[in-house]
This record gives C-alpha cells, sequence and structure tokens, in this order.
C-alpha cells in the first residue's frame, strides 16, 4: 500500500464552522412584513430501497412591503400596479425585500440506500428562534456491483431594504421615537453541500433560515449542519467518496446620522441613509475525498435590529 493510500485510509477531519453576525440600531436586516394570508408545508418521507434513486425539492418564496410588480421586483411609483400598502411617503422608503430558497438533490444508479427526510415551509411571520422553512435528512448508502451516490443541497436567504423611521415599525411601547432612522441594507447569504462519487456512508443534514419576522426584533437567520460518518456495513470502516460544502456570506450596510440642517430634511436624510457604510464578506469552502471517519461543518448567520430600550 502506498504511503497516500495509508494516509487516506486513516483520514479524520473535524471542521466545525459558526458565523455570527449582529447588530444594533445603526446596523442590519429589517425584515418584510407578513401577508394576510399564509400558508404551512410539510413532506415527511422514509425510502428503503436497493436500485436507483432520483429524488429532488425546490422551494423559492419571494416577499416584499410595497408589492410584487410581474418581474418580481418591489413596486415603486412608477410601476404598474398599486403598490400593496402606501400610506405616505415614509412606507415607501421602508421598503423591505426578502429571497428565501432552498433546494436539494439525491440520485444514484443502485446499491442499498435509506433516508428519512422531513421539509417543512411556513410563510406566518416567525419570533425569533422560529424558521420559516426547515429541512432535516438522514441517509445511509452502500454500494452495489459498483453503483455510487450523489446528491447535494443550498440554501439561499436575500433579505435588502429601503431606510425607514424606526417608527414606523414599533416593537415595544420603549422604543425610540419616529425620528429615528433604520439606514438601508442589503445582505446575501449561502449554505451549500456536495457530494460525489459515494460508496459508502452515513450523512445527516439539517438546515433552516427566518425571512419574515413578526416585528422588528426579529432577525434574519441561516443555519446548516452537514455530518458524514461512516456506514455500520461498511466493511473498511470508512465513508467512501468526496463530500464538500460552500458558506457565502455578503453584507452591505447603510449609516445612520442626525440631520441637522431643516432644509429639504426628508431629502437630506435619504442621501444619508442610503449612502453604503459598511461591507463584509466571508467565504468558507471545504472538500474531503478518499476513506472519512468524519467530516462536520457547522454554520450558523443572523443579522438583525436589537430593541436597545426594552
Amino acid at each position: 500500500m502506498s504511503r497516500y493510500a495509508k494516509y487516506l485510509k486513516n483520514i479524520s477531519i473535524i471542521v466545525v464552522l459558526v458565523l455570527t453576525i449582529s447588530g444594533g440600531t445603526s446596523l442590519a436586516d429589517r425584515l418584510p412584513q407578513g401577508v394576510p394570508e399564509n400558508q404551512r408545508i410539510s413532506l415527511y418521507s422514509i425510502i428503503e430501497t436497493i436500485g436507483p434513486v432520483m429524488e429532488r425539492t425546490t422551494i423559492a418564496w419571494q416577499v416584499s412591503d410595497a408589492g410584487l410588480n410581474s418581474l418580481g421586483y418591489p413596486v415603486r411609483s412608477n410601476d404598474e400596479g398599486p403598490p400593496v400598502h402606501r400610506s405616505d411617503e415614509r412606507s415607501v422608503q421602508g421598503t423591505s425585500i426578502a429571497y428565501a430558497a432552498y433546494s436539494g438533490y439525491m440520485m444514484s444508479n443502485g446499491g442499498e440506500f435509506s433516508q428519512v427526510r422531513s421539509t417543512m415551509v411556513d410563510t406566518h411571520p416567525q419570533m425569533p428562534g422560529m424558521y420559516n422553512i426547515e429541512t432535516s435528512r438522514v441517509l445511509t448508502y452502500e454500494s452495489v456491483n459498483g453503483s455510487h451516490l450523489m446528491g447535494g443541497e443550498s440554501y439561499v436567504l436575500d433579505v435588502a431594504g429601503q431606510w425607514s423611521y424606526e417608527g414606523d415599525n414599533i416593537a415595544c411601547v420603549f422604543s425610540r421615537s419616529g425620528n429615528s432612522v433604520i439606514p438601508a441594507f442589503c445582505n446575501k447569504v449561502t449554505a451549500s453541500s456536495q457530494m460525489r462519487s459515494v460508496t459508502s456512508a452515513q450523512v445527516q443534514t439539517s438546515g433552516s433560515l427566518t425571512a419574515v419576522g413578526a416585528n422588528i426584533n426579529v432577525p434574519a437567520a441561516l443555519n446548516y449542519e452537514i455530518s458524514v460518518t461512516p456506514n455500520s456495513k461498511s466493511a473498511s470502516g470508512y465513508a467512501e467518496g468526496i463530500f464538500s460544502t460552500t458558506f457565502t456570506v455578503s453584507v452591505m450596510e447603510g449609516r445612520s446620522e442626525t440631520v441637522t440642517d431643516a432644509t429639504d430634511a426628508l431629502t437630506k436624510m435619504e442621501d444619508i441613509h442610503n449612502e453604503l457604510a459598511s461591507t463584509l464578506t466571508a467565504i468558507d469552502t471545504a472538500t474531503v475525498a478518499g476513506s472519512v471517519s468524519t467530516f462536520n461543518k457547522v454554520f450558523s448567520y443572523q443579522s438583525g435590529i436589537a430593541c436597545v430600550d426594552c
């Protein structure tokens, strides 16, 4: 046995990534409000089979405070069709929009395949620690006559908004006055995993995201975890295949400042709070191949506005 082969047979990888982003009243996401009619979708499945497997799930959800036009963009004053709500100019300036998506697939040309999977979608406005989309999957696979397994999952959460008065989004009776301003922002985060040429493995994944909040204190959130361990039926005692993950964060934030010149104050405030003041990018990738004893990745993202007076 070569030195490289010996290395593969003894590979043991444990990786943990925890990324948390949160901010005060001058920074972070302001989630859009929910719509009057909401939906709950749930899927639970169990598969036990020897033979080919093909499975695919896709979820795409977009919601805006000001309504969506035929292209899926927030309604503005020059768009066709009226917005859902526009009582005054401040409701236009305070528009937030969120795009949330999940996709997953699994495919094999044979072998022993076992899986328990659940998917939940709830479009109701959520409280902190609650989620609009949640998924979990536990599978085991063992090759038969040279068969192999491939699959993947991905989450996307993209939230953006114009500046608004904090008083338009009162979270409690002790919130600051309507003169406090929440600046503009544009934040996108993704989490994904892939597996290829798998001949033996046990894989567990779980994910969740929050895109619509019940009040201004609810942060945007995305969590994902994957764990790869040996199948108990494996003759080698290792998981065999190629496993990879990718996590990305892109944050663009405006700044909240006090306007001292009362002349044309609304226009000056818009210029200040729509000006880019902060950027943050983070990328994490990992790939392991060969004989794997443990591969674990944990990702967590939060971005929200704290009610500092509560």
